[in-house]
């Protein structure tokens, strides 16, 4: 499935970006609960709860493509900051265009790929707030982005300090 761009979000019917957010929502959902260390699969019933999770985002995406034969999906492509701001533009633009939703869990995985970032570059986390709806997922990913521009200060080296 082709990458989608931030133009390409722009242009989204808010029936179409609704329907986008729902299975952006349902894979980040899937995907967070993979990714979570607390998370493991090796309990039947956290087994349960991650196959369910999938095969909820499976069907949405299924159903989402079905309707829409030349859908693209907006991608993370690289974990650097440059990359992750693109991305978050182009999932602002569904937003934009969406009537509703919640895209709470597509925020918490922007948060966790900002994370890794952070801990890569040597940058402070990217604050949080709670996210009920599509406004605050918006204000959200405007926050991530700021974030995501502003410069990186590496501390000074021992032998620099002096």
């Amino acid at each position: 499935m082709p990458q989608m761009s931030e133009s390409a979000a722009e242009k989204l019917t808010s029936q179409q970006a609704t329907a986008l957010v729902r299975v952006l929502d349902l894979q980040a959902r899937w995907e967070n609960h993979r990714d979570d260390p607390a998370k493991s699969a090796a309990s039947a019933a956290e087994l349960q709860v991650r196959q369910k999770s999938f095969e909820a985002f499976r069907a949405a995406l299924r159903e989402f493509t079905a309707e829409y034969r030349n859908a693209q999906l907006p991608e993370p492509t690289q974990n650097v900051p440059d990359r992750l701001a693109i991305w978050c533009r182009t999932l602002r633009a569904v937003l934009r265009r969406a009537e509703s939703g919640n895209p709470s869990a597509l925020l918490l995985k922007v948060y966790r790929l900002a994370d890794r970032i952070a801990i890569r570059v040597g940058k402070e986390q990217v604050t949080r707030m709670p996210v009920a709806d599509l406004s605050d997922g918006i204000r959200e990913l405007d926050a991530v982005i700021s974030w995501c521009e502003a410069p990186v200060t590496l501390p000074a080296r021992k032998d620099e300090a002096a």
